[in-house]
């Protein structure tokens, strides 16, 4: 194991905080190719880990998360640890030699969970090793988390699969769910412009286990490609602080249960676009959108698109996915 104590990460907040580096290896029957490494630092210092905001590495526009000013004070509120794992391509993996494998269950989950309990050993932080986690990923990662609900799901406080999708058969569409996995919250993210993942198959993945009782909520960034999530940086620090309420993260209670009985849900009116992802299929914008609370009839001419819970929530989601289109300025 490699151990680096950065002094200062650049003009953010993040630079006062303690940061370290780790390195884990795959045992011989895992499919990753040679050593992952992972970044963790602690925004709130010596404060007792409530949970960890895992961030995987996939891109300029995800890693903007890892550091931004607004995200490293929410965790320092809620004292929470950031991490980044970063890319760590397997061998023989769908999409090519550069590609990872996306099946946690292949290495990948045992790999961040090892490299959690080495922080744990030397970080002053032994709450490490059963710390709670919230998990978001961009695109293949964001498939990754899809899966890695179902691999742990007593450890994962909330999920953020963005514009997720992968190589068959690691996608959305072949997520398989196990009922405890369903009581873990779950933001998932789609561009209504995504020539790669696409609107469809996200959806699908939110409808099927929304159905099934999640308590989850779709977002679609109406005319955006495969790029930009830091554009929904306010809604999700605002989600995310109700899920934290509501679950009680620590690292030695089991979490709380969402009751989605109360709250609010929201409702999209789809419109195709001109626009085929990846696999051939339409995306599609909201061309227009609603909310009301629980309990209520649905709007005649919309989809669902999962719950709320809060009206601070509502309100935020209902003007992020009525906004006509969002800026395409940071690019992955």
């Amino acid at each position: 194991m490699r151990w680096i104590l950065i002094g200062l990460l650049g003009l953010t907040t993040l630079a006062q905080a303690q940061s370290l580096e780790t390195i884990v290896t795959p045992l011989s029957n895992e499919t990753f190719a040679g050593s992952c490494r992972y970044d963790l630092a602690f925004p709130a210092g010596r404060h007792l880990v409530r949970a960890v905001w895992v961030t995987f590495d996939r891109g300029r526009d995800i890693m903007k998360f890892y550091s931004d000013p607004d995200v490293v004070d929410f965790a320092r509120r809620h004292h929470l640890a950031l991490m980044m794992p970063h890319q760590c391509p397997a061998k023989n993996a769908p999409g090519g030699p550069k590609e990872m494998d996306m099946d946690p269950s292949h290495g990948v989950g045992r790999a961040l969970f090892t490299a959690l309990d080495q922080f744990a050993r030397h970080s002053g932080h032994a709450e490490l090793s059963s710390s709670k986690l919230i998990l978001l990923g961009f695109s293949g990662t964001g498939a990754l988390f899809a899966h890695f609900v179902g691999y742990a799901p007593d450890r994962i406080l909330a999920s953020i699969p963005a514009d997720p999708g992968h190589y068959d058969p690691v996608g959305v569409d072949n997520v398989r769910l196990p009922p405890a996995a369903l009581v873990v919250p779950e933001l998932i993210m789609a561009g209504g412009a995504d020539k790669v993942s696409g609107t469809q198959r996200p959806y699908n993945y939110f409808r099927l286990y929304r159905e099934r009782g999640a308590p989850w909520l779709f977002v679609v960034q109406n005319r955006t490609p495969h790029c930009c999530i830091i554009n929904a940086k306010s809604l999700i620090l605002a989600w995310l602080d109700e899920i934290i309420n509501l679950r009680q993260p620590s690292p030695t209670k089991p979490l709380r249960k969402i009751d989605d009985s109360r709250g609010w849900v929201g409702y999209i009116r789809a419109c195709p676009s001109d626009v085929h992802d990846g696999w051939g299929t339409a995306t599609w914008d909201a061309c227009d959108a609603s909310i009301q609370r629980t309990g209520r009839a649905a709007p005649a001419d919309s989809i669902p698109a999962g719950w709320l819970p809060s009206h601070h929530v509502a309100t935020e989601w209902l003007a992020f996915v009525k906004q006509p289109q969002h800026p395409t300025s940071s690019l992955p």
